[in-house]
């Protein structure tokens, strides 16, 4: 190896990234303006009464499932541990509620 490789391998070593850097961690999701947090253990259910409530959509039916129970009221039951979205649709002007589910084991 001559030289100038050398020198460029130690310029290499000194100006590179380093070792110690930590890595930037993204922050939690914020809800969204309006959307009401459910927290359920893993297992653990929750009625939710939605007057007027017309349909009803999970985004992961593997982490939170829905079952209705009549009269507008909704049983949430944790699956496993994340997080999904419930959405809610009520009354004639189909009003929609946004609902960020978390189940935690």
């Amino acid at each position: 190896m001559h030289l100038g490789m050398k020198l460029a391998l130690v310029a290499l070593t000194l100006v590179g990234t380093p070792v110690f850097a930590e890595e930037a961690k993204p922050a939690p999701a914020a809800p969204a303006a309006g959307e009401t947090t459910l927290t359920l253990k893993k297992g653990g259910h929750q009625s939710l009464t939605v007057p007027g409530l017309v349909r009803v959509a999970v985004g992961d039916p593997d982490v939170a499932d829905i079952k209705a129970e009549g009269k507008g009221v909704l049983r949430v039951t944790g699956v496993k541990a994340g997080e999904t979205t419930l959405l809610t649709w009520a009354g004639s002007g189909n009003t929609l509620s946004t609902y960020r589910v978390v189940v935690q084991d």
